[in-house]
């Protein structure tokens, strides 16, 4: 897909959200969380409990920090975390991925349960 053709598709107008921000926060923040809402509603079930918990944390990381730039610093160290941390995404799929190598190495083969069957040389006369 192009770019172009990308933006046509989007509805995400920077300059408008930008210009409400700066003439008015209140409603860009009323805005911002529609627009949140929305999105989490279209999600899965099972993931919409999640996705507004993680949410959650984002706004009070947006509240706690200074300016954007220290809350967009602090989101994004927190994500990276969630993948490299202790206990992150990538811990798990290497322990995943060691079970099931594991689990893998201890079933038997076919060969290793096959019954051998002894066999008798016959001489040629």
């Amino acid at each position: 897909m192009t770019l172009r053709r990308r933006k046509e598709k989007s509805r995400f107008n920077f300059d408008a959200w930008k210009k409400l921000a700066e003439t008015n926060p209140e409603a860009f923040e009323i805005q911002r969380k529609k627009v949140l809402q929305a999105e989490i509603a279209k999600a899965p079930k099972p993931m919409q409990h999640r996705l507004t918990g993680l949410q959650w944390r984002v706004d009070m990381e947006r509240k706690h920090c200074g300016n954007p730039t220290q809350s967009m610093i602090h989101i994004y160290k927190k994500m990276w975390n969630s993948v490299y941390g202790e206990n992150g995404l990538l811990s798990a799929l290497h322990a995943n991925t060691s079970a099931q190598l594991a689990a893998a190495s201890r079933q038997e083969t076919p060969a290793s349960r096959a019954q051998v069957l002894p066999f008798e040389v016959v001489p040629k006369d």
